[in-house]
């Protein structure tokens, strides 16, 4: 006779009606990972990237884009047609009027920038994917307020994270470094960020820092002497770069981790940055509070002269985002909602995390 948990382990790898789900754009890789996490429970997964032209424009000019955006749109649209799929997963906001377009039942993910930098031309057409979304997921806490004032069943969906691929390689104690793993951008915090470097330049120039070039304050960080910019990296690379460091420091505005602070706990380092969401999981994460240049100057000296205390806070954090942001009770969740989504069915309740 099979254990108690082999039944359930052959019933979720081999479901007993795969679904056909379309995957549109990858935020982050989350709908590469959710991909695969249904995919290995049988379900028949695509992902389709759309093209995005001008998505790297100023808010501003992006519009003139439209013509050609509209019609890699209706392409996409076709060929969800010509797959038969049964759901289609869409990631960021803006990009459900394929769903609305296309009259399919879709699920809208939302990811940040896409509600947070929202224009006069995007919010109409946000507005619309909301509303005829049959669920709507954000990734973050503070989304919700964006979300809630068009849906009040918006769901917060912790990213999953790949603790496979982002883990411990060498232990943090071993690596005094310090890495800025968010964006050099004013919604990140980089002017607080900088402001943090050049104090420690003067009072600490032992301490060397790296940051990932990209976003409106790099050529700030580039003319510090205690700081190197590195070029943006590949996901693949992100683990053996944050390895070379004992310290992680991500944004100190949002209020909200996203995941680049998750991936460098996942690795086992110490963060730091502001989180402010607190009400968003069922035990607080260890994550190094700091919120201006101050504050982000002394959490660094402070982890940067305790070898040992970067071991303790990465391994909390480790195990604090293997237990909240795991590929499984992820996927979980998502399968569930296409599921009753698929059968005509009432979304299920979510399951508060242990």
């Amino acid at each position: 006779m099979a254990e108690p948990g082999a039944h359930q382990q052959v019933s979720r790898v081999l479901p007993a009606s795969p679904m056909r789900i379309a995957e549109i754009n990858d935020i982050a890789s989350v709908a590469s990972e959710i991909g695969a996490g249904l995919r290995a429970r049988g379900h028949e997964v695509t992902l389709f990237h759309p093209r995005l032209v001008g998505a790297s424009l100023h808010p501003q000019v992006k519009p003139i884009t439209a013509p050609i955006r509209a019609l890699d749109w209706m392409d996409l649209i076709r060929r969800i047609r010509a797959g038969n799929f049964e759901l289609v997963h869409i990631h960021y906001a803006y990009l459900g009027n394929i769903g609305s377009l296309g009259g399919f039942p879709y699920i809208l993910h939302c990811h940040g920038t896409d509600l947070r930098g929202a224009t006069p031309v995007t919010r109409p057409i946000i507005r619309k994917a909301l509303r005829d979304a049959r669920h709507v997921f954000y990734s973050t806490p503070d989304l919700e307020s964006y979300v809630a004032r068009v849906r009040a069943d918006g769901e917060f969906l912790p990213n999953p994270i790949d603790t496979t691929h982002f883990r411990p390689i060498v232990p943090a104690r071993e690596r005094p470094g310090v890495l800025i793993c968010c964006g050099l951008t004013e919604v990140k915090g980089a002017g607080r960020l900088l402001a943090a470097c050049r104090q420690l330049a003067e009072e600490r120039p032992d301490i060397r820092i790296t940051a990932i070039g990209g976003g409106e304050y790099t050529a700030a960080f580039q003319a510090l002497p205690n700081v190197t910019v590195v070029a943006h990296q590949p996901r693949w690379k992100l683990p053996g770069l944050i390895n070379q460091h004992g310290v992680a420091v991500g944004q100190v505005r949002l209020g909200s981790a996203g995941m680049a602070e998750l991936e460098a706990m996942a690795c086992g380092r110490p963060v730091i940055t502001w989180f402010n969401e607190l009400h968003a999981y069922s035990e607080v994460p260890p994550y190094v509070t700091a919120v201006d240049g101050v504050e982000v100057a002394s959490a660094i000296k402070n982890l940067v002269d305790q070898p040992e205390m970067r071991d303790l806070l990465g391994a909390r954090g480790r195990d604090w985002v293997a237990r909240h942001h795991g590929l499984d009770p992820v996927v979980d969740r998502v399968e569930a909602v296409a599921r009753a989504i698929v059968d005509g069915e009432p979304i299920p309740a979510a399951v508060a995390a242990a």
